[in-house]
């Protein structure tokens, strides 16, 4: 019943980000994109809302948990046009199976935990479990000189939604949280199935990366969730066309990457340079100022309490060592598959129509080049340890940008034409 419970915690967010259905972009999604969205942005307001307590000094239990995110809940469904039909297209019962397939093969390896990342026993549980016996975001254990190690300034959000699933199942469920991650993947492939408005797209996606979670090892990190944040904001910027949609997307998917961890940061000023440049738009830019504002303030909080250790950064940049961190990072990009997962999504953009997915790949090029950069830092040879064991997870960030790319290369051959009756909800070209 624990794991049952602690699952259902998760399970609740897309009640409790439902009211993003009221989006006329987001509400002609098919169901599984809307339902990956509402969840998407459900774990933002979980999260916030109970920073947010712990901010004010009111402790979390479950009967004010439960009561505020019901009250989200039914004021996000208030709305009739919010259950309306989405936009549907040919579908592709091949592809549709596939994905299938491909999500029930993750699950499996999950509950054998064939794919269960040491992280999540190391900090990122540890943190979930001490936040929810504090009923706050425990700054007494992350002072604690024994836990120096568990990332204390890492951004809170993941250990709060533990802490969220915690609360439900009154007994943290390790199961739950490494099933967490398969959740997260086939939101992602959802999100791009139903923006893309192609199965093609969705199998691509989940095939693409089920394959990488399984090398990579992810399961219980944070990656996975970083990573259906990030697919949120360049879904947003690559298919959906009103403004508004895009710029409240784009921030729910920024605000809750930067908070998940530190590459979150040079996500978001990937976004904000390819908008720049590819979309040349100042207003879709100031999209990231809210997470900017979130993560400002949990610096500022670890710098006043001299906590501040990943964000201080690693010494000066070392040159001499970028054959090797290319080499390195190259090879942890195989994903022990001969990089196929990388070579499709880059066959299929080169055959379509670059324009539509120029967005995502400028993001891809920019945060790989991030890594990059991260990589040439430290007073040690990178090659040694930290590439082959981060490379695998940290590329994952331009892989999703490429499947989402190809997702628009296949949208670009779609016969599927926007409705007559309401502002098309993708690129026109």
């Amino acid at each position: 019943m624990t794991h049952a419970l602690g699952f259902a915690g998760y399970l609740l967010m897309p009640l409790i980000g439902i009211a993003v259905w009221r989006l006329d972009a987001v509400r002609r999604l098919a169901l599984d994109g809307r339902l990956a969205i509402a969840g998407t942005a459900g774990t933002l307001i979980v999260a916030l809302t109970m920073a947010g307590m712990s901010i004010a000094g009111a402790h979390w239990s479950r009967t004010p948990l439960v009561l505020l995110f019901a009250i989200f809940a039914c004021a996000g469904a208030a709305n009739r046009r919010i259950w309306s039909r989405g936009e549907r297209w040919p579908r592709q019962w091949a592809a549709l199976a596939g994905i299938i397939i491909v999500l029930a093969i993750t699950a499996y390896a999950l509950l054998t935990a064939r794919e269960t990342c040491g992280d999540l026993m190391f900090f990122w549980g540890p943190k979930g479990v001490h936040f929810f016996r504090a009923g706050k975001i425990d700054l007494a254990y992350l002072f604690d000189v024994q836990y120096f190690l568990g990332h204390r300034d890492y951004p809170p959000l993941l250990p709060l939604v533990f802490a969220w699933s915690h609360t439900v199942s009154r007994q943290f469920s390790w199961w739950a949280a490494v099933l967490f991650s398969g959740l997260c993947l086939a939101a992602i492939a959802a999100t791009v199935r139903a923006a893309a408005r192609s199965d093609v797209a969705g199998l691509l996606a989940a095939a693409a990366l089920a394959c990488a979670f399984a090398s990579a090892r992810v399961a219980g990190a944070a990656d996975p969730l970083l990573l259906l944040f990030e697919a949120t904001a360049a879904a947003a910027l690559t298919f959906i066309d009103d403004l508004r949609a895009q710029w409240i997307l784009t921030a729910i998917g920024v605000a809750g990457a930067v908070l998940t961890k530190v590459e979150g940061i040079a996500f978001a000023v990937a976004v904000v340079v390819s908008i720049l440049v590819v979309k040349r738009s100042l207003a879709r830019a100031t999209a990231v100022i809210p997470g900017a504002l979130l993560i400002g303030t949990w610096l500022f909080v670890m710098v006043h309490y001299g906590m501040l250790d990943t964000y201080a950064g690693n010494g000066p940049v070392h040159l001499e060592y970028l054959p090797r961190v290319l080499a390195g990072t190259f090879q942890a990009a195989g994903y022990e598959s001969y990089w196929i997962p990388w070579i499709v999504p880059l066959l299929v953009i080169v055959l379509g129509d670059f324009r539509r997915a120029a967005m995502p790949v400028a993001i891809a090029i920019l945060t790989f080049g991030a890594t990059i950069y991260f990589y040439l830092h430290g007073p040690n040879d990178p090659t040694s340890w930290w590439v082959r064991s981060s490379a695998p997870r940290v590329l994952l960030t331009p892989l999703v940008m490429l499947l989402i790319a190809a997702g628009a290369s296949l949208n670009a051959r779609s016969s599927v034409p926007a409705p007559a009756t309401a502002p098309a909800s993708h690129p026109t070209g």
